[in-house]
């Protein structure tokens, strides 16, 4: 597999320059991708990252992808700092699962386009900051975009509730713990703040 990617990258030189690096977070509490799909260009490369300590052994596997393109099956697990990194070089839907977890719906995908990288790189830098973190009562995102979508969880996977912001989030109802706010839309995020007293 890391032949595949390494020649993948030479492949895909021209783009370095302007592709751009998409984070996919496995949760491993709620056992979900996140996001669970995602819209990118071609030469961008997509990197699965530990949202929470791994309890339990997940895959990255491959179920429907366009012809031509490479399969991946990962083996995810401990140490939490694993990561998993792969550089589509077909056009097209990519479709993958948790092979355990198929049944609880653990599945997610993403769709590469051939459009602009130089376009699309700059698109996908846009940057959301939350702060302050550990927060109180209120939490800020800081963004160049005029309002961002979102849905909270707490860090069982429950849902706290989800709207739209305009930079600031009410957060004086939450008990104490960790929680992860997603970041909806055309370019999804996931971040994670601490609820204190």
């Amino acid at each position: 597999m890391k032949k595949l990617v390494i020649i993948a990258s030479i492949i895909l030189a021209p783009y370095a320059a302007k592709s751009t690096i998409h984070e996919i977070k496995v949760w491993d509490g709620y056992m979900q991708f996140l996001p669970s799909s995602l819209e990118i260009q071609l030469g961008d490369t997509i990197q699965w990252l530990p949202l929470d300590f791994p309890t339990m052994v997940h895959t990255i596997t491959s179920t429907n992808i366009p012809t031509g393109a490479t399969g991946f099956d990962e083996i995810w697990q401990a140490p939490a700092d694993t990561f998993f990194q792969y550089i589509p070089t077909v056009e097209g839907l990519y479709e993958y699962v948790c092979t355990p977890h198929l049944q609880m719906g653990m599945a997610g995908s993403f769709n590469v386009a051939a459009g602009n990288a130089g376009n699309a790189h700059e698109l996908n830098e846009t940057k959301v900051t939350l702060y302050p973190n550990p927060a109180r009562n209120t939490i800020y995102l800081t963004s160049s975009e005029t309002s961002l979508n979102y849905s909270m969880y707490s860090s069982n996977g429950t849902m706290m509730n989800s709207g739209k912001t305009n930079g600031s989030i009410d957060i004086s109802h939450l008990i104490n713990g960790i929680y992860y706010i997603e970041i909806t839309g055309d370019r999804p995020r996931v971040l994670k703040f601490t609820k204190t007293e």
